[in-house]
């Protein structure tokens, strides 16, 4: 089992360059409201962005 320490940043600090898409390409994610924040998981690099 691996830890990999997840960086979560924030959308308005770094916009996505394709709306929807993150860096890598994907545009399937996995999302949660934690606090009433909306956060945005990628699913293929493991990206967390606070929308």
């Amino acid at each position: 089992m691996e830890n990999q320490e997840e960086t979560i940043v924030l959308y308005k600090d770094e916009p996505d360059v394709h709306a929807g898409r993150c860096e890598c390409g994907n545009n399937v994610f996995k999302s949660h409201v934690l606090d009433g924040k909306f956060y945005r998981k990628c699913q293929e690099c493991g990206k967390t962005k606070i929308v």
